[in-house]
């Protein structure tokens, strides 16, 4: 479901059920229209046959591409002194990349209009981060790069045999596409022209689960799409109900999959979890296929590097961080973004024939589900949401201790305002039940777990791993 204001989702909130599916479909409408025009549907055969590109193909690419991006962030004030004349980049554009340092998330927060090339002015969409690592960033997209990572997404679910618009897919994001305050089923909303079942990440659990378990059986959903920690606990309900639905795929993004949550999601679902690796800023993705070989760069749209903590890069195939550099957002190039999470290159070729390179699997951003009162599990990823919306907040986390008491821990950042502060909460508050106080602490520091890590979420509470 598309991004909607308060304002819009008051009056939502207030309409009749039939009334709510109507809106969702409306709110659907356009982006469904478009991705199933013929611009659309172009770029996603192209880069069906892609996929297959032979390594001198790739690096005619990357080659032409970077040339483009770095082109383009000679443009603005960030990099206008920090890279070479046209005539260098055009010459050896990687050469230049990898002459320019390491970019990290917080001089995009201080720096944000000087990455802005003003030849897009107008036609950006802007774009926040949710915060999960800490520190939310303002973005701005251009439309190719929407279209570039959408299509990236389609291409993945097609290779992994889903039919977009010809079968049912329930979703599972972090809208409260169901109102807080509903208590009976249904507990979902459907998008009929996109086939698509809003199912609320608000009401799960075991409780609710055979309310879930009829939607799913009542629309055939062949796929469901969410956060790890909420497809978790949709799997968990149903399975504590005796309860498992058989589906063609699973699908997730934006957390780390944990073993015994996918010991459990694939128990109940009879299905392969597949994984899609993507980003806010749009520079880093990657996407499993039927190898189940490692995460597959999509070399498309994105350069990646593994560097160490001083930036520079590591042996292959050793343990690091992962930087990226979008091939597409000439709007507001980031060159060589620091993401925050840590991975490594796989070594050797992939069975499935693709050269791209192979990643494994992204080891940060573990996110605890909460506990509310009433027995429901709430994913963290829900409540990134109202810190999309709040400016002068340097790092924040979650901590639950009880299910009746939420603590935000916040640090403050030049700026900042007790309004702020009074809209984040507000927001959080919204989110969750009325028997939950939301608390606000300003703080100094966050703590990091014992390897270094930070954590969006830490509950005390949700231990809810399989013995």
């Amino acid at each position: 479901m598309s991004n909607y204001s308060n304002f819009l989702e008051k009056i939502y909130h207030l309409l009749p059920y039939p009334v709510q599916n109507t809106a969702v479909s409306l709110f659907g409408r356009k982006r469904w229209v478009h991705e199933n025009g013929r611009s659309f549907q172009t770029l996603v055969r192209k880069l069906q046959k892609m996929q297959h590109s032979t390594p001198e193909r790739i690096a005619s690419h990357r080659k032409a591409q970077l040339e483009k991006v770095l082109l383009a962030a000679k443009k603005t004030k960030f990099y206008k002194d920090m890279l070479p004349s046209a005539e260098n980049i055009i010459k050896d554009p990687l050469l230049v990349l990898e002459s320019v340092p390491v970019l990290d998330r917080e001089q995009v927060r201080m720096n944000f209009e000087s990455f802005i090339n003003h030849a897009f002015k107008g036609k950006l969409i802007q774009h926040g981060t949710s915060g999960t690592t800490g520190m939310p960033v303002q973005i701005m997209w251009t439309e190719d790069c929407i279209d570039w990572e959408r299509a990236l997404i389609w291409r993945q679910r097609i290779e992994t045999s889903l039919r977009f618009g010809e079968e049912w897919r329930g979703m599972l994001g972090g809208h409260q596409i169901v109102p807080l305050k509903q208590k009976k089923p249904p507990f979902w909303r459907i998008n009929r022209r996109a086939k698509q079942v809003y199912l609320s990440t608000y009401h799960l659990s075991p409780e609710t689960a055979p309310a879930y378990y009829q939607a799913l059986t009542k629309f055939q959903v062949k796929a469901i799409e969410g956060y790890p920690s909420v497809l978790y606990a949709l799997a968990y309900s149903l399975d504590r109900r005796g309860l498992s639905f058989p589906l063609k795929g699973v699908y997730y993004g934006a957390e780390p999959l944990l073993d015994f949550q996918r010991k459990v999601i694939e128990r109940v679902f009879s299905c392969y979890v597949w994984d899609y690796y993507g980003l806010t800023e749009r520079v880093a993705s990657a996407s499993e296929f039927a190898c189940k070989n490692g995460l597959h760069e999509n070399w498309e749209n994105c350069y990646l590097e593994i560097v160490d903590s001083s930036g520079k890069p590591v042996p292959e195939g050793e343990y690091g961080e992962l930087v990226g550099t979008s091939l597409s957002n000439l709007g507001f190039p980031l060159l060589r973004y620091r993401t925050g999470d840590m991975t490594r290159f796989l070594p050797g070729e992939c069975s499935c024939g693709r050269s791209s390179r192979r990643i494994a699997r992204i080891d940060t951003k573990r996110e605890d589900l909460l506990l509310m009162p009433d027995g429901s599990l709430l994913s963290a990823s829900n409540l990134t949401f109202p810190f999309k919306e709040v400016e002068h907040i340097l790092e924040s986390q979650l901590f639950q201790g009880i299910p009746e008491e939420l603590e935000v821990r916040i640090i403050p950042a030049e700026g900042y305002l007790e309004s702020d502060g009074e809209k984040l909460i507000s927001g959080i508050r919204h989110m969750v039940p009325g028997s939950v106080s939301v608390i606000l602490k300003k703080v100094d520091a966050i703590p990091r777990t014992k390897s270094g890590k930070f954590r969006f979420c830490v509950s005390e509470i949700t231990h809810m791993e399989e013995s």
